[in-house]
C-alpha cells in the first residue's frame, strides 16, 4: 500500500526546535504509525497484537475461563487450557500472572516455549522461583526433583501455593509430559505443592489423549477451551480498542465494515487486530472519516497477497 500523507496540521510540527532533524530541503519528514493514529483520533494503535493488558476485553467465556483457572490454580490442581491460534490464550495467562502477583499468598513461575527436556524444564522453574540457575545436564533429574521440592515446601511453610504456567504446551514430548505428572506428586500430607497450568494450542488435547499418558489426564480437573468471537462480541471488542485509545472522537467503523470484519476474521482476535490496523491505514490514506467496508476488503487482500 502506498500512504499519501494527510494534510500537514494534523501531525505534530517538526522543526528545529523540537528536536526533529529535517531530511532535506523539499524532502518530508517521516511518516510514524504513531502520526497515523493520532491524524485518526487514536493515542496510539490499538490494535498492536501483544498481550497488553490495558487492551482486555472481558467477554464472558475468557472472564469464565480466568475464574475457574484461578479457582483451580488456588487448590493445587492440573488444569488445561486450549485454543485455536491467535485467541488470547497468552493474554489470559498474563491475566492470571497479573491478578495473582497481588496475591501474597501465591507465588508464580511462567514458561513461554518450554524446552523438550524435562531437567531443564524443572531448572528453569526452580530459577523462576528463586533466581537461582542449576544444572541439568545430567539424565538423573532426581537431584532437580528433591531441589524444587524443598522450594516449594519452603513455600508451603511462608503459605504461599505456588502456580506453574506453561504456555505453547503443545510442543511439548509426551516424555516431558510424564515428567509434569511427576510433579502433580509433590505434595504434605495436607496440600498439593504446585498447581500447574497447561495452555496450548488443540494439539495438546491430542497429545493428552495419549494411552501412555492416561495417568495424567486423570489428573486434570479442569479443563477450558476458548472459542472465536461472535459477532456482537466482536463488534464490541473492536470498539472496546478503540474508546479506549480515542473516547468518543476516534475514528469508528461502519455498520457494513463492521460485518465485513466479523465475516473475515471468523471473530478470531488476532486476526481482528490484523484487519483493523490495516483498514485504518486505508481510511487514513483515502482521507475518509470512518473506515468503511471497502477498507476492510482491501485490508484482508493485502494481508492474504501483500500489498498492490
Amino acid at each position: 500500500m502506498v500512504v499519501t500523507a494527510a494534510p500537514k496540521s494534523e501531525f505534530p510540527d517538526q522543526t528545529e526546535d523540537s528536536g526533529q532533524a529535517k531530511t532535506g530541503a523539499g524532502k518530508p519528514a517521516l511518516l510514524k504509525p504513531d502520526h497515523v493514529y493520532q491524524a485518526m483520533g487514536l493515542a496510539e494503535d490499538p490494535f498492536k497484537i501483544t498481550p497488553d493488558l490495558d487492551y482486555l476485553y472481558a467477554a464472558d467465556q475468557h472472564m469464565e475461563t480466568i475464574r475457574q483457572l484461578e479457582y483451580s490454580a488456588l487448590g493445587g490442581s492440573l488444569s488445561v487450557l486450549t485454543g485455536e491460534v491467535g485467541l488470547g490464550k497468552t493474554l489470559i495467562c498474563r491475566k492470571i500472572l497479573n491478578d495473582f502477583s497481588a496475591a501474597e499468598e501465591v507465588n508464580t513461575a511462567y514458561l513461554l516455549n518450554p524446552p523438550q527436556n524435562f531437567g531443564y524444564l524443572i531448572a528453569n522453574v526452580i530459577h523462576d522461583l528463586t533466581g537461582v540457575r542449576t544444572s541439568a545436564r545430567s539424565r538423573n533429574y532426581h537431584h532437580l526433583v528433591e531441589l524444587l521440592y524443598r522450594v516449594l515446601l519452603e513455600e508451603a511453610q511462608q503459605g504461599r501455593q505456588v502456580v506453574l504456567i506453561i504456555d505453547e504446551a503443545h510442543r511439548l514430548d509426551p516424555e516431558v509430559l510424564e515428567g509434569i505428572r511427576l510433579l502433580t506428586n509433590l505434595e504434605t500430607a495436607k496440600q498439593k505443592l504446585l498447581s500447574i497450568i497447561l495452555v496450548g494450542q488443540p494439539e495438546l488435547d491430542d497429545t493428552l489423549a495419549r494411552r501412555d499418558l492416561r495417568q495424567l489426564r486423570q489428573r486434570i480437573s479442569v479443563r477450558c477451551h476458548l472459542q472465536p468471537l461472535n459477532r456482537s462480541q466482536t463488534r464490541e471488542y473492536v470498539n472496546h480498542r478503540l474508546f479506549s485509545q480515542g473516547g468518543d472522537q476516534g475514528i469508528r467503523l461502519t455498520g457494513p465494515a463492521h460485518w465485513w470484519l466479523y465475516r473475515l476474521s471468523g471473530g478470531i482476535p488476532r486476526r481482528i487486530n490484523l484487519l483493523c490496523g490495516r483498514a485504518i491505514l486505508a481510511a487514513f490514506a483515502g482521507f475518509a472519516p470512518q473506515v468503511a467496508a471497502g477498507h476492510v476488503r482491501r485490508a484482508s487482500r493485502e494481508i492474504e497477497y501483500g500489498s498492490d
